[in-house]
């Protein structure tokens, strides 16, 4: 008696024989390296991947799962271990013939005589279209011929289920490369009201988003795996307008649940560089004064603590080529008291908030920041919230400085409201659109 299991690598059968002449490969590698944090597509060019089919057996009696099948199971590729590209795409190791048979593109070379198999999925956006995406390292691409006029929305399910073979371990994160992301800009009172970007399934809070996200990222939390399958879907939604240019390419990269890569809980972003930068959504260094901060944001960014260091972030605005402001998050304004009413008066940009009291509508948190250079104990030195158009500590300045923190482990929260308009007692500016920010950030 014996065992066969098949694993179906796009539409490419590879049997796998228990005490037969043809055997498995012995050797396997369960590793998988560092995520990249920028991956780039430089030329590639677009294949349509056929996404995995479900699992099937050839005996008619039920098929017992493991929870973490073997990569001698199923020789054709490795499950989990990424590679690169020499054009620095992401992919996944894998014998040449599947690769090619299951639609990839093959790119570069790995262990055992395997190959890098970049994966793409492209639809056409069509109701009855959407692709179901269960391998790792998969880019989804906007339509090659363009989106029709008439098309209204698009979508795609990541399954997650370690019962799958080309999985075949638990996995709780995913993260989404944004590549390219274009789509409508959000109105003046900073709404995505045109096209959005959502994101269900889930486990943590993931903000609609809209406008220029490239070389953006997410981490998004689901349950193990291995206990509770979960089905994440990707939606674009597109309103009317004729003038707008819409592209996607999103890297979708799966994270076992012990893999050293995963991100602390509730990061929708996460550095684990020393150094780079850090951008709100759709912060772009363009020329104007448009808005550009995004409605109803409300996420944690991370970085990785550093071993053997002292352990301080410090944060420095982006040096911009255009007249665009690196740092602009709603306009500080004086305050003044009518009997126990606070209410705003003249609007003061160019500056830094005035009290805290500025920081109610918009603000970064920044905990326990302080100006590089100063200790946090002098007096109007430290601030957790930071709006206005200039990063500093100090009230009612003129000058963005870098802000440092010893608070660990290092997280920044971001949060805005529903509009720019609002008649809180400290109102954003309608007339200065606010823009979000861009950081340069050294973890030391």
């Amino acid at each position: 008696m014996f065992n066969k299991y098949f694993s179906l690598f796009g539409l490419f059968l590879v049997p796998c024989f228990w005490q037969t002449v043809q055997t498995c490969d012995e050797n396997s590698n369960d590793s998988q390296e560092d995520l990249a944090d920028d991956s780039v597509m430089t030329e590639a060019r677009r294949f349509p991947f056929n996404p995995w089919l479900p699992y099937y057996y050839y005996m008619p009696m039920p098929v017992e799962y493991p929870t973490a099948m073997s990569t001698r199971t199923f020789p054709a590729f490795v499950p989990f271990t990424s590679c690169t590209t020499p054009n620095r795409e992401m992919g996944i190791c894998a014998e040449s013939g599947a690769c090619i048979r299951g639609g990839g593109r093959a790119s570069g070379t790995c262990d055992l005589g395997r190959v890098c198999c970049v994966n793409v999925v492209s639809n056409t956006c069509d109701d009855e279209d959407r692709n179901v995406v269960t391998l790792d390292n998969t880019y989804w691409l906007s339509p090659t011929t363009g989106l029709s006029s008439t098309t209204s929305s698009c979508g795609l399910t990541v399954k997650l289920d370690a019962k799958l073979p080309e999985q075949g371990k638990a996995v709780c994160q995913v993260r989404l490369n944004f590549v390219l992301f274009t789509i409508a800009q959000p109105n003046s009172e900073s709404v995505c009201n045109t096209d959005t970007f959502d994101v269900a399934g889930a486990s943590n809070k993931i903000p609609t988003i809209c406008g220029d996200n490239e070389g953006q990222h997410m981490y998004l939390n689901v349950p193990s795996s291995a206990t509770s399958p979960t089905d994440l879907q990707l939606s674009f939604n597109f309103g009317t307008n004729s003038n707008s240019i819409r592209a996607w390419n999103i890297l979708i990269s799966m994270i076992p649940c012990d893999s050293a890569n995963l991100a602390p809980l509730d990061c929708l972003q996460y550095f684990t560089a020393r150094t780079g930068s850090v951008r709100s959504f759709n912060w772009r260094d363009v020329g104007g004064t448009r808005t550009r901060q995004l409605a109803n944001q409300d996420y944690s960014i991370c970085f990785k603590t550093m071993p053997g260091f002292t352990k301080t972030l410090c944060l420095t605005p982006c040096t911009v080529t255009s007249n665009q402001l690196p740092f602009s998050i709603s306009v500080a304004s004086t305050l003044a008291v009518l009997g126990v009413q606070i209410i705003p008066a003249v609007p003061r940009p160019g500056q830094s908030q005035l009290v805290p009291l500025n920081c109610n509508n918009d603000f970064l948190v920044i905990p326990g920041g302080f100006n590089s250079g100063k200790p946090p104990s002098v007096d109007g030195m430290a601030y957790d919230r930071y709006c206005g158009e200039r990063l500093n500590a100090l009230p009612g300045n003129g000058a963005s400085t870098t802000i440092c923190t010893t608070a660990t482990p290092f997280r920044l929260l971001f949060r805005t409201n529903g509009d720019e308009t609002t008649t809180s007692p400290t109102p954003d500016s309608p007339t200065n659109g606010n823009r979000g920010f861009c950081l340069t950030f050294r973890n030391q």
